[in-house]
């Protein structure tokens, strides 16, 4: 396994191999030599938001490409070494209209394209799984096997964006004929998954190696020759270890109930061997626990990681050491160092709740991608997906139920849908919004299936999580911290709604009333806020809290700020009279408005655009 980031330091392209805790020595043993569209620098200027050429900041730690016309300036970025199964996450940024892509192995691409705001994603959108291309197919049918993304992931251009991507190699026999499909595992555009266990019959169009037999290895290929991108924090981990393998499996079954795991109240109900780590003996036996004990052969020593799915008690000791430690309600992850050879392992399992047993474990190393130690029975019926989307059509729909936001999830809350597609979650009790998302409304399965046990009010498309700040509130001086929970003299007065069922929420802070309206754009970009304070402040300060963030960066145009790393905009109507500020506590910056004066009736209105 290598683990490869790009770093860029005095002018050249450097990728370090930590496999043996070293850098590799020089440029060519990194990089293929970039083309002059390729430049070094630390950050952007300008405004990549409205201008289609990017403009790099002097500086290392982000490659800027500005396509030319000559070929000098149209060159992709590609790898000098090679990968099989792999693990790649990066950051990218696009002006409007641009067009790139990121191809494993250097012949499978994941399109990066500026698909702001579109509503049906197609296989040349953003975080598409581009299509494969064949002139002998005839006109109009020359495109063929892409893969639209599930949803519409992608941000607002001159945003920096997150990909990550679980990718396996092809596979070839002796003979190297090949016998697999390469595999997208999963993609992430944005943290929200796009694609999940998607194969590829072969290259995709304007692929490095288009034409030609497919490999076990390759290099990754940035595209270059199609418009402005930025990339950094590129880290790619490369697998090259056997798999996990377990033997000499045998199992001790107890039926009936158990006290907790080791500590069983009656002698094995039956006892037998087992092809493969599963729980197959206890399928029809209701309440009951297993023990599995059995041989784990590691290829090569490493740091494995171990993880559990189930709702019931497991734990897993290999040679005396936990890899799992048992919950309630399942397993707790652990990391070990295990030397390469044979180790003895003891896997107990209690069937503890009504239900099938249900027992998925997983392994990962540094060297290692991650594989399931557990056998899934191919035959068994797949388990149904629990889903059950809600989604407004010609009007707003508002959904009452708890809106998860870590660390804990929100009980007064409500989310509310719009036809436009952009939608979002508010907290009554601090008069916040939680966040913002597109594309699906709710996905209410945790509410209504069953007994609806978390009861959670899922986001059903690609979401920007915001704060659960008090976005009123007052400072006894405006210096002092911002609370984390609401003044002891607001509260929430419900909301009505308008004509067309949009929503109007309701505050008094003290003999101050709140009137906070939250409308979205007709075209599901960007959602407008409208804060109307009527009333007498008290005799502290009150303020109005609009974003918060590590950075808050006024925008080069002047129409708002820059939220984050490049995170959101915050827009002002270009009349606007509202002269926000920008206030540093505690490491972090908050764009905030004072509300002056001991009688007040002021209006203040912004935008969320992401």
């Amino acid at each position: 396994m290598k683990i490869s980031s790009l770093s860029l330091v005095a002018g050249l392209l450097v990728a370090h191999c930590l496999q043996a805790q070293a850098p590799l020595p020089s440029v060519a043993a990194d990089f293929l030599p970039p083309g002059a569209n390729w430049q070094i620098a630390s950050g952007l200027g300008g405004d990549p938001r409205i201008e289609k050429k990017l403009v790099g900041l002097p500086g290392d730690g982000v490659l800027v490409n500005n396509t030319g016309k000559i070929p000098e300036t149209r060159a992709h970025l590609v790898t000098a070494w090679d990968h099989g199964d792999l693990e790649l996450e990066l950051d990218f940024l696009l002006t409007p209209g641009s067009n790139s892509g990121v191809y494993l192995m250097g012949r499978y691409e994941i399109q990066l394209f500026d698909s702001w705001g579109k509503k049906a994603p197609q296989d040349t959108d953003c975080g598409a799984i581009y299509h494969r291309w064949d002139a002998a197919r005839g006109k109009g049918k020359e495109s063929y096997d892409g893969f639209a993304p599930r949803a519409n992931a992608a941000r607002a251009p001159g945003l920096w964006q997150n990909l990550r991507v679980e990718f396996r190699a092809p596979r070839f026999d002796a003979a190297g004929k090949k016998i697999a499909n390469a595999k997208f595992v999963r993609v992430l555009l944005n943290d929200f998954l796009i694609h999940e266990n998607v194969e590829v019959t072969g290259p995709t169009r304007s692929a490095l190696f288009e034409t030609g037999p497919e490999a076990a290895r390759g290099p990754i290929m940035i595209q270059g020759d199609h418009g402005p991108v930025a990339i950094r924090r590129l880290s790619a981990l490369r697998f090259d270890t056997p798999p996990v393998t377990t033997s000499g499996l045998t199992y001790e079954l107890r039926t009936g109930e158990q006290k907790g795991l080791g500590d069983y109240s009656t002698p094995p109900t039956s006892t037998g061997t087992l092809d493969a780590l599963s729980l197959l003996p206890m399928e029809k036996s209701g309440k009951s626990a297993i023990v599995i004990k059995g041989t784990i052969r590691i290829a090569r020593a490493d740091t494995f990681t171990f993880t559990a799915e189930t709702r019931n008690p497991a734990r897993l000791l290999i040679a005396g050491q936990t890899a799992l430690a048992p919950l309630e309600l399942g397993a707790d992850s652990r990391t070990l160092a295990l030397t390469a050879g044979a180790h003895p392992f003891q896997l107990d399992y209690r069937q503890a709740r009504s239900g099938r047993p249900s027992l998925k474990i997983g392994v990962r190393g540094i060297s290692l991608a991650p594989q399931l130690l557990t056998h899934v029975d191919s035959t068994a019926k797949a388990p149904v997906e629990k889903i059950l989307l809600i989604n407004p059509t010609d009007r707003p729909r508002l959904q009452r139920g708890f809106v998860p936001f870590d660390p804990k999830k929100r009980l007064y809350a409500i989310s509310v849908g719009s036809p436009t597609g952009a939608h979002y979650a508010y907290d009554f009790e601090a008069g916040s919004i939680l966040r913002v998302w597109r594309g699906s409304f709710l996905d209410t399965a945790e509410m209504w299936q069953g007994r609806g046990e978390p009861q959670l009010a899922e986001p059903a498309g690609p979401a920007l999580t915001l704060n659960a700040k008090p976005t009123v509130t007052l400072l006894e001086r405006s210096a002092f911290d911002w609370p984390d929970a609401p003044d002891a003299l607001w509260s929430s007065q419900g909301y009505t709604l308008a004509a067309d069922d949009s929503p109007t929420f309701l505050g008094k802070l003290g003999e101050l009333d709140v009137r906070d309206t939250i409308a979205p754009a007709a075209d599901g970009r960007s959602v407008t806020r409208t804060l109307t304070l009527v009333g007498r402040n008290t005799s502290w300060e009150t303020h109005v809290l609009l974003a918060e963030a590590g950075t808050i960066t006024p925008q080069p145009s002047g129409r708002g700020w820059i939220v984050g790393d490049r995170t959101y905009y915050v827009d002002l109507p270009k009349d606007s009279a509202l002269k926000p500020t920008v206030r540093t506590r505690n490491g972090r910056q908050q764009l905030t408005v004072p509300v002056s004066g001991s009688k007040v009736d002021r209006t203040l209105t912004y935008s969320l655009v992401w």
